[in-house]
């Protein structure tokens, strides 16, 4: 990549760090455009992460490395066997004698982990779900069997850990809560290691306003982050709330409900997409609409398939090939893809005659090769 020195090239490094950067593959080798599809970063490498934090993990002759957006190798191939994503100034990494460390932006070892750890995740909140291996013993015709096992904890930045290994499966922290898994039953805990829900439910959906779906025995309802019912597990299936508004299934239809569990949109729905930019797709008859909040139509049941709106664009598809449209229903991505993703930074993630590749919002293929 070109560099400029004294002020341009500080310059330049600023305004690369301020972009973003997406990876993208051609003939096998994958490198990195910007939001406008110019390619920054040359097809070289053989396996290529998102940017996160300025930095990605990178694979040349399948040997891990991490890079920065100038393209500057951190952390260098042939002495790490794995590289995770850097997150809140460290990276996880694990050698070939499979020991694992957390690295800083340097490259330098900043924690040492115990050899038993087999599995550390990136930090959030300054919490890390990191696993280890345990002997599980089971008595079984008279003898006692050992078979290999895990469980998971968190770990602070520092390297002690916040909770001891005492559950079976566990999530990133996000927005100070997370779930866990004890048995076959999920619960919650906080960031300063409090259960807030001890394990009750078969299933515990990640947050989204701060509001979970559970799954209560085979009926689904709805909890707050303290763990605490706002609305009964009374239906036979039910989605995330979005935009105060969540779909339910009653006698095997979608409608929608309140925060307050009020049914505000009548069950006549197949299927559905979440609320976004106040409209929601529906399933009718065979075809897909969109409605407002208050169930009246936006659009007349007509695509073959919908996504749902972000960044005032929404995918669709018709006659077999997806396109997307904007809030008034015009088409500003044309029917050719055979897929098309949600809208993010003004880009979106397609695929087009089995190539992998981004469209911008005036429908235009990046990058620009």
């Amino acid at each position: 990549m070109q560099k400029l020195w004294l002020l341009v090239c500080l310059m330049w490094t600023v305004n690369l760090n301020a972009q973003k950067l997406f990876p993208v593959e051609k003939k096998g080798k994958w490198g990195y455009m910007d939001e406008s599809g110019n390619m920054v970063i040359d097809f070289k490498y053989d396996l290529a992460q998102k940017f996160n934090e300025g930095y990605a993990s990178v694979a040349l002759g399948n040997m891990p490395c991490l890079i920065d957006v100038n393209e500057k190798r951190i952390i260098d191939t042939g002495i790490y066997q794995f590289i995770g994503m850097y997150s809140e100034g460290l990276v996880s990494v694990m050698d070939y004698k499979f020991r694992r460390f957390y690295l800083n932006n340097k490259g330098a070892v900043a924690l040492t982990l115990p050899k038993e750890i087999y599995d550390a995740r990136p930090f959030y909140k300054g919490l890390a779900r990191v696993g280890k291996k345990i002997d599980i013993v089971q008595n079984k015709f008279g003898y006692d069997i050992s078979n290999l096992g895990y469980k998971f904890g968190y770990m602070r930045k520092d390297g002690s850990m916040a909770t001891g290994f005492d559950f079976d499966d566990c999530d990133d922290f996000e927005e100070g809560v997370s779930r866990f898994m004890q048995g076959t039953k999920f619960g919650l805990i906080d960031s300063s290691s409090k259960v807030r829900l001890e394990p009750s439910y078969q299933m515990i959906s990640a947050f989204n306003e701060d509001i979970a779906v559970v799954n209560a025995m085979g009926k689904f309802g709805y909890i707050n982050k303290d763990g605490k019912e706002l609305i009964a597990a009374t239906y036979d299936y039910a989605m995330p709330f979005n935009e105060g508004l969540a779909a339910v299934e009653i006698q095997g239809k979608l409608g929608f409900i309140n925060t307050s569990g009020e049914l505000v949109i009548q069950p006549l729905y197949d299927d559905v997409r979440p609320f976004s930019a106040g409209r929601a797709g529906v399933l009718y008859m065979g075809k897909w609409a969109f409605i407002d909040a208050k169930g009246n139509y936006i659009y007349q049941p007509y695509f073959e398939a919908v996504g749902y709106f972000n960044e005032g664009l929404c995918p669709v598809k018709v006659k077999g090939k997806w396109g997307a449209i904007d809030l008034q229903g015009k088409i500003l991505v044309p029917f050719e893809f055979d897929n098309v993703g949600i809208f993010e930074n003004g880009i979106a993630e397609v695929i087009y005659r089995d190539l992998n590749l981004y469209v911008n919002k005036r429908g235009e293929l990046l990058p620009k090769l």
